[in-house]
């Protein structure tokens, strides 16, 4: 049996198929990194990237930064991905989002490849490797521990 359907129907129908992809990374282990030539954040599923998203929450969070790449950007003073935030991804609004949420709090974890090894937390400058609940928001380019 065939069924014809018009343009705008495939559309409609590849759109809820893309979103339901999408939807079933959610409780999966991402790993999550500052996209400087979109201007948003990546989300890797597997070595392959699933998103992009403008606001990001996660849990059970580990930030890791390549050794390797660091040295890289020191001596090439060129940045590449080699920072990354890793947790089971709980929440997300897509690139382009419309309604990015509003700073958390005050709890902001920051990483320049250029001053420091490790992502630090940016009031103490105190480094930091792990977290219970994040969220990465796009529009200040800001990391908020949660908890």
């Amino acid at each position: 049996m065939k069924i014809k359907i018009n343009e705008s129907q495939y559309r409609k129908l590849l759109e809820t198929i893309t979103n339901d992809e999408e939807k079933k990374f959610i409780g999966k282990k991402v790993m999550v990194y500052r996209n400087l030539h979109k201007d948003t954040f990546s989300i890797q599923y597997k070595s392959r990237i699933v998103l992009y998203a403008d606001y990001v929450k996660l849990n059970d969070v580990e930030f890791r930064v390549r050794p390797g790449g660091n040295e890289k950007v020191g001596r090439e003073k060129k940045k590449n991905v080699h920072a990354f935030v890793i947790g089971n991804l709980e929440d997300y609004c897509e690139y382009p989002c419309e309604n990015i949420p509003n700073e958390p709090n005050d709890n902001i974890v920051t990483y320049d490849p250029y001053k420091y090894k490790s992502f630090v937390i940016k009031s103490t400058n105190e480094p930091i490797f792990g977290a219970n609940d994040v969220e990465m928001v796009n529009s200040t380019n800001k990391i908020f521990i949660i908890n």
